[in-house]
């Protein structure tokens, strides 16, 4: 689906920084608690999704225990390319939702077997999502900065070699090759790993943090 998504973008500079380091894909956060929200009614909201359209990212809307119906009135009225779920939504919860669909599977950060992994993630594959590996953060619903046992996705990786999947959680320009080295991640996420202050976008750390794409086979990203 995507390389490196920059999530919880606010401005059109924050969109502009991850169009010119080589990332491939932003979030935009509906959630209103989120220091990182939009307001999905707001016209600034739908130009944010503009300018990504124009810049070719992926634009990629983050919900928490919304409707479908909710989330299919924003998808239309904003302009997203997929949805993800980053709440405490079920299968039959999420059974209305439709289009390219990502699922939040958030992991206790500690090590974890193959087969706990697989049973909270393997339901959300079968019925079509991406998931997402994020560091479970309690009723915040990501943003902790705690990272996950990467050896331990690395094992599930191995037996889920079709699976389509993306790793999150304290991930930084500092670590992210290394979380990738360790887990097998063929497609990272971020959003407080690129932000100084807490909340604000850093340009820098979106570019350093960008780079690890030049590190994947085949990547023509800074060549």
């Amino acid at each position: 689906m995507f390389r490196v998504k920059i999530c919880g973008v606010r401005l059109k500079s924050d969109v502009e920084a991850v169009g010119q380091s080589g990332a491939d894909a932003i979030g935009l956060n509906f959630f209103p608690p989120s220091i990182r929200y939009v307001d999905p009614a707001e016209a600034a909201t739908r130009e944010l999704s503009e300018l990504a359209r124009s810049l070719g990212l992926i634009r990629i809307g983050v919900f928490v225990n919304e409707t479908p119906l909710k989330i299919a009135e924003v998808v239309a009225n904003v302009g997203l390319d997929a949805v993800q779920l980053h709440g405490d939504e079920t299968i039959e919860s999420a059974a209305g939702v439709s289009g390219r669909k990502l699922r939040a599977i958030k992991l206790p950060t500690g090590t974890l077997s193959v087969t706990q992994i697989d049973a909270a993630c393997r339901p959300w594959i079968d019925a079509g999502y991406h998931v997402l590996f994020d560091a479970d953060a309690g009723a915040a619903h990501g943003g902790s900065g705690k990272t996950l046992d990467w050896p331990s996705i690395a094992s599930w990786a191995a037996r889920s070699p079709s699976a389509s999947w993306t790793l999150a959680g304290g991930l930084t320009p500092d670590n992210v090759s290394e979380a990738i080295r360790a887990s097998s991640a063929q497609s990272v996420d971020t959003a407080s790993g690129v932000e100084s202050p807490k909340g604000t976008k850093s340009t820098d750390l979106i570019r350093r943090f960008s780079r690890v794409m030049r590190a994947w086979p085949g990547s023509t990203h800074g060549k």
